[in-house]
This record gives structure tokens, C-alpha cells and sequence, in this order.
């Protein structure tokens, strides 16, 4: 049996999202996402662990969909890809997070 070592539980996640960094920004796709983070499918250069980022990603509302600015640190990198932690989610966007996390689960 594997242990989780998260705080919160990781959903598969397919969608692009565009990761923004002090000497630019990369489009890539997430591997998987939680309230706490993400992984994405991203090897670049100027990431190198704790270095911010905001990750824009697109999600539910009760209106559609609407894009959110996540700021995050990068947690570490590997071959497998590039994991961020994010900081503190203003209220909208942790509201929107949960409901699309609730929605991969159905």
C-alpha cells in the first residue's frame, strides 16, 4: 500500500494551463492537481525549487468558466515534471478549485 503524503487528494487532470515566471511563461499541461498544488508535464530551465510562479488555469463557475492567477512556488523538479505548491488562494478561486475537484471525481 502506497501512503499519501499529501495534505489534500490529487485528481488526473488533461487540461493546458500556462505557468508564468519572472523570464517568461510556458504553456503546459497538468499531470494532476490539488487544493495544495499541481504537477505538470513542464521541464524548463529557470525553474529551480521555491522559485514563484503563478500557474493560470481555467475553471467552473456558475457562469461558465473564468481563468484564476494561482500563485505558487515550485516544489521540486524531476523527469517526470515540475511540481508547484501554491500559496494562499483568495476565496474565489479555493471555491472554484473545489468545485471543478468534485466535478473529476463524478
Amino acid at each position: 500500500m502506497i501512503l499519501e503524503r499529501r495534505a489534500s487528494a490529487r485528481k488526473p487532470v488533461g487540461q493546458e494551463v500556462m505557468l508564468f515566471h519572472e523570464q517568461g511563461h510556458r504553456l503546459c499541461r497538468i499531470h494532476d492537481l490539488s487544493l495544495r498544488g499541481a504537477m505538470l508535464q513542464l521541464g524548463w530551465g529557470a525553474l529551480t525549487r521555491d522559485v514563484s510562479v503563478e500557474l493560470m488555469i481555467s475553471l467552473p463557475t456558475a457562469n461558465g468558466r473564468s481563468s484564476y492567477r494561482l500563485p505558487a512556488n515550485v516544489a521540486r523538479v524531476t523527469t517526470a515534471g515540475t511540481a508547484i505548491k501554491f500559496r494562499e488562494l483568495d476565496s474565489g478561486a479555493h471555491e472554484a478549485m473545489q468545485r471543478y475537484l468534485q466535478a473529476e471525481k463524478r
